[in-house]
C-alpha cells in the first residue's frame, strides 16, 4: 500500500486521546510532550498514518 504523506489529513486529536497514546507507548506523556503533539501538524499526521496501517492490517 502506498501512502501519499502531503495528502493525509492531521489527525484531529485530544488530550485525552495522547494519555491512551501514552499507555501504549509504555510512558506517560507529560503535558509539554502534549502541547508539542497538539501543536505540530506533522506529528499528527504520523499518527493518522498509523491509524490507518491499523485499520487496513485487520482486514
Amino acid at each position: 500500500m502506498v501512502i501519499n504523506y502531503f495528502k493525509i489529513k492531521p489527525l484531529d486529536i485530544t488530550e485525552s486521546e495522547l494519555d491512551e497514546y501514552g499507555k501504549c507507548l509504555g510512558k506517560p506523556l507529560g503535558s509539554e510532550d502534549k502541547e508539542t503533539i497538539l501543536k505540530h501538524t506533522d506529528f499528527r499526521k504520523v499518527l493518522a498514518i498509523l491509524k490507518k496501517l491499523k485499520l487496513t492490517s485487520k482486514e
